[in-house]
């Protein structure tokens, strides 16, 4: 894998979180391609006919993208990089996708993982024959971003502080090094199951969200998710079971930090405290709240992520009563048996019927490590 500058580059996804990468490594000069999913495209389409996103926020540019496509072939043919920056829910469908198109010096950045995004992806890849060296999932997203009209993208920050890891471990210092020159923030984790146990979006979400669930249900989404949802009987639910995560990072030997503390070194807030690093953080002023339970704060965070969780604490050995009451709750409002559903459990991701010793070092060294 050579060092030089990365400038061909497909950006797969069409939310805040794609545009704002986009335009951000256009703006630094990259060639950027846009692609997203079929049922979305027609949130593309107006740049279609004018490839450029207006930028606001921490800079003011017009951000010139090389192209907008609805083939996926098309947009990752000879590019360096290729990001994915959507919703977990996603991975596996762009997973089963990019088999047919991915080449294998190809480096392929899922932004954010968000619990266990590379390893579903290098499933799904692997299912299908193809053959990609490298992945590569940060734990939380590069960049905070609103969209602003039908070509507009007001970036809030680059993200200060972002675990990334490769898959197999062994890559992710170099390959971080690499993409640092692109995504300052972006800090060397251990490996994939660090990144995965670094969102914080299980840890959180789903908690306001069930704490505040009348609130939710009455208020049209005229609420602040953040500045009214979070509440001292509230932060105190957060922080059990962002225990409950450290704790189970422990026991794998992973490098984990407090939710709080992670929220300050990225630059969202200025204190460590459970309560108040949510509630007064700025970076967390302005967000606006969910209309409905049926909202990606459960779908995705305790159906994809808080699930996975715990099927790992179970594997360890590691208590979580905390994290599964969660769980429990959020099936019950949502008619659903998330823990049944597994839907991003260990088999998906390739790890089940493993030790913890085999789990690590199949994350670290490869597949064929862990016998």
């Amino acid at each position: 894998m050579t060092e030089d500058l990365i400038r061909e580059v497909a950006v797969l996804g069409g939310g805040a979180g794609a545009k704002a990468v986009a335009a951000d490594l256009a703006i630094q000069g990259c060639s950027v391609r846009l692609w997203d999913l079929p049922r979305f495209r027609g949130g593309l389409e107006p740049l279609r006919a004018t490839p450029a996103l207006m930028v606001s926020g921490m800079e003011q540019a017009r951000a010139e993208l090389a192209l907008v496509t609805d083939e996926l072939a098309e947009a990752c043919r000879g590019v360096e990089l290729i990001c994915v920056v959507t919703q977990s829910l996603a991975h596996a469908e762009i997973g089963r996708a990019l088999a047919g198109v991915v080449e294998p010096d190809q480096v392929v950045l899922v932004d954010p993982g968000s619990t266990g995004g590379a390893l579903e992806m290098a499933r799904e890849l692997a299912d299908a024959g193809a053959e990609c060296r490298t992945i590569i999932e940060t734990a939380t997203l590069t960049h905070t971003a609103r969209t602003v009209g039908s070509d507009g993208i007001m970036i809030r920050m680059r993200v200060g502080y972002v675990k990334a890891a490769a898959l197999p471990g062994m890559h992710t210092q170099q390959l971080v090094s690499r993409l640092k020159r692109l995504f300052p923030g972006l800090q060397p984790a251990r490996n994939v199951l660090e990144t995965m146990l670094s969102n914080g979006n299980p840890v959180i979400h789903p908690a306001v969200m069930l704490l505040n669930a009348g609130t939710v249900e009455r208020s049209g989404g005229r609420w602040e998710f953040y500045e009214e949802g979070f509440t001292p009987s509230v932060a105190s639910v957060v922080e059990a079971v962002d225990r409950e995560r450290l704790a189970l990072g422990e026991a794998l030997g992973l490098e984990l930090i407090s939710e709080p503390e992670m929220s300050l070194r990225q630059g969202y807030s200025g204190t460590d405290d459970y309560l108040t690093a949510y509630r007064d953080g700025p970076g967390f002023q302005g967000l606006g709240g969910p209309a409905t339970m049926d909202h990606r704060y459960l779908t995705e965070d305790v159906a994809c992520a808080l699930v996975t969780m715990l099927e790992l604490g179970d594997v360890c050995g590691v208590a979580l009563p905390v994290s599964r009451s969660v769980m429990q709750l959020a099936s019950v409002i949502s008619g659903r048996d998330y823990a049944a559903e597994s839907r991003r459990g260990l088999a998906r991701l390739g790890l089940s019927g493993l030790s913890p010793e085999q789990i690590l070092a199949r994350v670290e060294e490869g597949p064929g490590a862990c016998g």
